[in-house]
């Protein structure tokens, strides 16, 4: 048994865990404890872990072999993200990077490419942009119509985590979102998800145990963040090519071209289109007034944040089209 305390999106969190796996996890959000007793007291929020919780986590073939420490960790993360909502804070499956002082965030499911594109923005920009959350930040958002922070977006705040991907990357700090971009994958264009398939099948056939942790944290945790106009039971690359076009031809969609002459584009979505997107990449909660609470945050963070929808190759253009919608300059 383990018990900590820790400070995660500007709450105090006290944890009872089994396992100590989730408090080294969690080493850069630590506070000095008093016993599990005593910070319950003053906690916003308290976790504390049974076995039960631990395999309700293992509720699928992908996670079935996982082991207990492991799952531990998701099971820490969804008791956080259950009690969040009553706390201003919504819990949303999303690569963030902060850029002059704000926040972008970049969503899309597993695969679709939202880390490549993350990682284009540091190699096209370099030390200017920082990562805050490479998976699973918290959002803090202000419903009362009072700034969290001064400036563009301060009714909504990005908070690192230690839930960030199997890449590791975040960051105890937080910062101001200036808009979210619903990643995409341009019609016609190639990915490096597309190019490592083959690879990928081939290393999994060779090494039938060698599961990955980390790779269903999306469907143990934010387990409705599985689909998009990208996935299987979502629009064909046709119906995807169609709406491209209909973006290209947009009033205000910002347009670049890459080496092979493939448009991406960048275009503001009005809340209506932008809801589907971004209430599959939320968590939600299994408590109906959590549920509620959800919702009406997210009403909140539309009324303050503005979401793109970029359809992109793996190219400097796609860097270009996100950047100059969403931080409203041009890239020198």
């Amino acid at each position: 048994m383990t018990d900590f305390r820790m400070r995660v999106a500007d709450l105090t969190v006290a944890v009872r865990s089994m396992y100590d796996r989730v408090a080294r996890q969690c080493a850069d959000y630590l506070l000095p404890s008093s016993g599990f007793e005593s910070d319950r007291l003053t906690a916003d929020i308290v976790v504390e872990t049974t076995q039960p919780d631990i395999d309700r986590e293992r509720d699928s073939e992908d996670t079935r072999t996982w082991r207990d420490d492991y799952l531990e960790t998701l099971a820490v993360y969804r008791q956080i993200a259950d009690a969040a909502p009553a706390l201003n804070r919504l819990l949303f499956h999303g690569a963030t990077i902060e850029y002059g002082g704000r926040a972008y965030v970049f969503t899309a499911p597993s695969g679709t490419g939202k880390t490549t594109h993350i990682r284009q923005w540091r190699r096209v920009l370099g030390e200017r942009v920082d990562i805050i959350n490479g998976d699973k930040p918290l959002f803090r958002v202000d419903r009362d119509g009072e700034p969290l922070a001064e400036g563009l977006a301060g009714r909504v705040i990005a908070y690192g985590t230690p839930w960030c991907g199997k890449e590791g990357w975040q960051r105890n700090t937080s910062a101001p979102i200036a808009g979210i971009c619903v990643v995409t994958r341009a019609a016609g264009g190639t990915t490096v998800e597309d190019e490592s398939a083959e690879v990928a099948a081939r290393a999994a056939s060779s090494a039938p145990d060698a599961a990955v942790e980390g790779t269903a944290v999306d469907g143990a945790v934010a387990g409705n963040a599985t689909a998009d106009g990208t996935a299987s039971s979502g629009p064909t690359a046709a119906s995807a090519a169609v709406r491209e076009q209909s973006d290209v031809a947009r009033p205000g969609t910002v347009v670049f071209y890459d080496d092979a002459g493939i448009a991406n584009t960048c275009v503001r979505l009005d809340p209506a289109e932008a809801l589907p997107f971004i209430l599959r990449q939320t968590y939600q909660p299994s408590s109906p007034l959590a549920v509620a609470d959800m919702l009406g945050l997210l009403d909140a963070l539309f009324a303050a944040v503005p979401v793109y929808r970029l359809a992109c190759t793996i190219s400097d253009a796609a860097v270009r089209a996100s950047f100059t919608a969403m931080v409203g300059e041009e890239l020198e």
